[in-house]
């Protein structure tokens, strides 16, 4: 009686919406409508009879549509050279020619292949007649003790493999062919290990940001190192993105990572190693709806149909109920999301004779209240892209590249590929803040310089 009760309401509710919905329809329509009455010029009686093509549409116009703005290039603010092209007899009839009487300009834009700046620092050296010892001069600004390659040309590495996601052999032809540098493979590798190494540091402020957040993404994916089987955890969000390398998939990465129990609300799909972590979870839904595309099949069982429309139905319910969080009071809102959360425990407590049936009753009761999280904390998404965008390029570069040689490597590409994403997704330029950073941290710089702890 109760299970008919609750029904009842939601066919109510669903009346209630619709209705809701067709009223907004008909004031949008009736807007849309005396705004074309205002807009739409009475058209005379040649517009009625006006050409056609012989297929009896009418002839194709060239160019951009009426009202539109267009897009213009922005011309260049300055001129680096100029180069003037003058005549002396005419190119037709040979004729002798006279002074200039105009001119046509016409600008270029191109790439001139970068140079590269050798520079010679000198350290003088003094003896201290207080000390009796020799001194040598600190590093200058702008160097890097014991390094031949500067800081933008380091950055400039970072920036093509972790960025551009560009392997190593190509950097090197990249560095020989447009910037004449030359450099090995081997050795950027080892640049790339050092820079690691010294900004380790900017990485753990990146993590401790995603620590305090309000809201973060997990997701992880298959990595090697020289063969043998690792991990790659990406926690992200809107501002900051996080990668570690482990031995590991088990959930004491992912506690490692953000605490135990941690802050804010985790957004991850249904794998196991997240179910062991306290705090309040997000079950990615876009993962739910592709099961349940799965589940069906090319030929579902006549039993599929019944259950099928149902579970769609209660997601496609919460996200129009997400979207009108502002129109109904905070009590109907309650309401109603206490309904939808009883219609899901009333799905998963179902019995079901096909097993992917059983298999998703199973975890929806199991997830219960991990799925309408996005219902009870405002701004929470109901799916994980944000996690699943920051893992791409670790998967472009990881077919590119091969994944690690060694484990110095996948240190290095854990942290770096931890400062690039983070420093696109806050729009900041790469190159110059990195050579900044490694700067700063190669003449004692002990904290981050790159980010703030704020989330």
């Amino acid at each position: 009686m109760n299970e008919r009760l609750v029904l009842m309401d939601d066919e109510k509710e669903k009346l209630v919406d619709e209705i809701l919905d067709l009223r907004h329809r008909v004031k949008t329509l009736q807007a849309e409508l005396e705004a074309l009455k205002k807009k739409t010029p009475v058209e005379s009686k040649k517009s009625e009879f006006s050409k056609v093509s012989a297929s009896g549409l009418p002839p194709h116009r060239w160019g951009r549509k009426k009202g539109h703005t267009g897009v213009t290039r922005p011309k260049p603010t300055h001129i680096d050279r100029e180069v003037v092209q003058e005549l002396s007899s005419c190119p037709d009839c040979h004729h002798d020619l006279g002074s200039v009487v105009g001119r046509v300009d016409h600008i270029q834009e191109d790439i001139i292949p970068a140079q590269v700046e050798v520079t010679r620092f000198v350290h003088c050296r003094y003896w201290c007649p207080g000390c009796k010892a020799l001194v040598t001069a600190p590093p200058a600004p702008g160097e890097i003790p014991h390094s031949y390659l500067g800081p933008q040309s380091l950055a400039t590495m970072v920036w093509l493999k972790y960025h551009v996601v560009v392997p190593g052999n190509k950097i090197v032809a990249l560095f020989k062919d447009l910037m004449g540098l030359t450099v090995s493979e081997g050795a950027v590798a080892q640049a790339l290990q050092r820079l690691a190494g010294h900004l380790g540091v900017e990485a753990d402020a990146v993590l401790a940001a995603l620590k305090e957040a309000s809201l973060k993404h997990v997701d992880e994916t298959g990595w090697k190192i020289n063969g043998a089987s690792r991990w790659l955890w990406s926690v992200a969000n809107k501002a900051w993105a996080y990668t570690r390398i482990a031995n590991s998939r088990g959930s004491k990465i992912p506690k490692e990572l953000l605490g135990h129990p941690f802050k804010g609300v985790m957004v991850s799909d249904f794998f196991s190693a997240y179910n062991k972590m306290y705090g309040l979870h997000q079950k990615c839904l876009v993962h739910l709806r592709r099961d349940i595309h799965h589940a069906r099949g090319e030929d579902p069982p006549l039993d599929f149909s019944g259950p099928d429309k149902q579970l769609k139905r209660l997601l496609a319910d919460a996200d129009r109920l997400a979207e009108r969080r502002d129109v109904y009071s905070r009590a109907v809102f309650s309401q109603r999301v206490r309904r939808l959360k009883a219609r899901l425990f009333h799905f998963a407590t179902a019995v079901y004779s096909h097993k992917d049936w059983q298999r998703l009753s199973a975890r929806l009761l199991k997830h219960k209240d991990q799925i309408f999280t996005f219902l009870d904390v405002p701004g929470v998404p109901t799916d994980n892209n944000h996690a699943e965008r920051a893992i791409r390029p670790h998967v472009i570069l990881r077919n590119r590249s091969f994944h690690n040689r060694t484990e110095a490597g996948a240190h290095a590409h854990s942290v770096l590929t931890s400062l690039v994403q983070t420093l696109l997704l806050q729009n900041r330029s790469v190159i110059p803040a990195l050579a900044c950073a490694y700067l700063a941290r190669r003449h004692g710089a002990s904290h981050s310089t790159l980010f703030t702890l704020a989330s």
